[in-house]
């Protein structure tokens, strides 16, 4: 008796389709990769050798891991066109794409790492048990691929979903613990300049998005793959999260002269004109306006030194992470 016929239309849409609409979606967030690291290298030459090493590498991985997400639809779609028993097989493409995702989730999680290490003096224990959990990360990754390419076969590879989802798992709590920690540090370092603390709370709402997105991918891949078993859906967030990563933390490095000219912005209530503090360090202008007897007046007022010295030093602490402070 002859196998029953296979329902192509219910086969490829939730396969190749989801990992066609994958690759649209990495380009695009490549396209921006590209953008920033061009952004990086034309404003920020001056950055010691190591950090401009450290965007090379993060290019360079997401670059490749682009090209296995279009080489495993290349297999598919045209090597193996009308080939249905080859949606059965996990070309090793997509193996290496998990080792290019989780490295570089050990280089962003570890600059950010070294970041709440900077931010809160040198404190060690929170940024080791964050490195913990990215090589925890990175081992399961590698165990997963490794594993699933001895046999891969889609059925078995299922068997070791639990490695993916570790994984992904502790990923997320990274992501957190770096959120966290990197929002409690910054919060402290408010001084009560208004200068200082706008820039603090965008610095807070940088944070936030940044480990906000990553963990909603991987949220979304490990829901997907537990939900949808049979599919291929989770590779589209699943793909992202290294775009995320990448973008997320080249974004980081070009705000920097950004938010340093920040101006301290000026109230609209008529009372007080607030200038910002001058790039080459000289005092804060302030303009105060009363009315006295009904006709306005003016007076100019120069912070201290102290001050602008006080508000330097805060911003060298949080957002300029290249040298030491």
């Amino acid at each position: 008796m002859s196998a029953p016929p296979i329902d192509v239309n219910a086969v490829i849409p939730p396969t190749m389709g989801a990992l066609m609409l994958s690759m649209v979606f990495s380009s695009v967030m490549y396209g921006v990769t590209v953008l920033q690291t061009y952004q990086y290298y034309d404003g920020y030459w001056e950055d010691p050798a190591y950090m401009k090493v450290f965007v090379a590498a993060l290019w360079v991985l997401d670059t490749a891991q682009l090209v296995t997400v279009i080489h495993s639809n290349w297999w598919y779609l045209i090597a193996n066109y009308a080939n249905v028993a080859a949606l059965n097989i996990v070309p090793v493409s997509l193996a290496i794409e998990v080792g290019f995702t989780i490295s570089i989730g050990v280089l962003v999680q570890s600059f950010f790492a070294y970041r709440v290490w900077y931010t809160s003096g040198r404190q060690f224990i929170i940024p080791l048990t964050i490195v913990c959990l990215t090589l925890a990360t990175f081992s399961l990754g590698i165990f997963y691929a490794v594993t699933g390419q001895r046999n891969p076969v889609v059925e078995e590879i299922a068997k070791i979903t639990w490695a993916t989802v570790a994984s992904l798992s502790c990923s997320m709590a990274a992501d957190f613990l770096i959120t966290g920690s990197l929002v409690y540090y910054l919060h402290r370092h408010r001084s009560g300049l208004r200068r200082t603390d706008k820039l603090i709370n965008v610095l807070i709402v940088y944070t936030v998005n940044t480990g906000l997105l990553t963990s909603i991918a991987a949220m979304c891949t490990i829901i997907l793959s537990k939900t949808l078993v049979g599919t291929q859906w989770q590779v589209i967030p699943y793909f992202l999260v290294s775009k995320f990563y990448v973008n997320s933390t080249l974004a980081t490095l070009n705000a920097r002269e950004k938010l340093r000219n920040m101006p301290a912005g000026m109230s609209t209530n008529g009372a007080q004109l607030e200038l910002s503090t001058r790039p080459d360090g000289g005092s804060t202008t302030m303009v105060h306006k009363r009315n006295r007897n009904n006709h306005q007046e003016s007076e100019i007022k120069f912070a201290t030194v102290t001050e602008s010295m006080a508000d330097t030093k805060v911003l060298d602490t949080t957002i300029d992470m290249t040298s030491e402070a």
